[in-house]
């Protein structure tokens, strides 16, 4: 009977012992197995978020150069504009002294600034808006038809120097005229002022190295 009792406790031990190991066994896998599952996600989630922000950081700096390349032309256009205005003040001061050839050399020039504004404004015309585009383009119509009235009248002044009506005239074309390249300014500074800089905030971030990230996030 005793055997028997021995026999049964034995055997009962090694049934522990053995579903024991059997479920350290299972635990130890379905661990190793976990633990391996959440490693290759957090690979992957990572990999998908440095790729993420790796396109998000090329198309942000593709925008900034964009922005750029657009206030360098509209810099250019504007700069164009205030030579053209500069260069009607000394036209009209030749007029005055009566210095004629003086006066053609000059609006000659003011023809000569027109054509690199309009030269400027087709190569970097990407970079406008389309309301900014049209605008400019109807503009540009009215100044070239405004030159051409300009020099037709300074023709007409120094074919008839005593004529104070042909300068009156002449004077007076050339107030509307600065009257169109007001109005082009006034455009320009308008577009301007759309360009939607980046913020320092964000320019800050995109210097950040990726180590400083990470110690952040860790």
């Amino acid at each position: 009977m005793s055997e028997v009792i021995y026999y049964c406790l034995a055997g009962a031990t090694l049934l522990v012992i053995w579903l024991g190991a059997t479920f350290w066994a299972v635990n130890f896998f379905i661990r190793q197995v976990t633990q391996q599952s959440c490693q290759d996600f957090r690979v992957r989630m990572r990999n998908e978020t440095e790729r993420a922000l790796k396109l998000f950081r090329e198309g942000l700096c593709e925008q900034i150069v964009q922005q750029e390349n657009k206030s360098d032309a509209l810099a250019r256009l504007y700069a164009s504009l205030i030579d053209q205005l500069r260069l009607g003040r000394e036209f009209l001061a030749s007029l005055g002294e009566g210095e004629r050839a003086q006066a053609e050399k000059q609006l000659r020039t003011i023809r000569g600034t027109g054509e690199h504004f309009m030269d400027t404004f087709q190569k970097q015309g990407l970079f406008f808006s389309e309301e900014f585009t049209k605008m400019v383009k109807d503009l540009m119509t009215q100044q070239k038809t405004g030159q051409e009235r300009l020099e037709e009248l300074l023709r007409r002044v120094q074919r008839e120097p005593q004529n104070a009506h042909a300068l009156d005239d002449l004077k007076k074309e050339w107030g509307q005229f600065e009257d169109l390249l007001n109005k082009l300014m006034d455009y320009v500074r308008n577009e301007f002022r759309k360009r939607n800089p980046v913020s320092g905030m964000m320019m800050k971030w995109l210097n950040e190295s990726p180590s400083q990230g990470e110690s952040h996030g860790g």
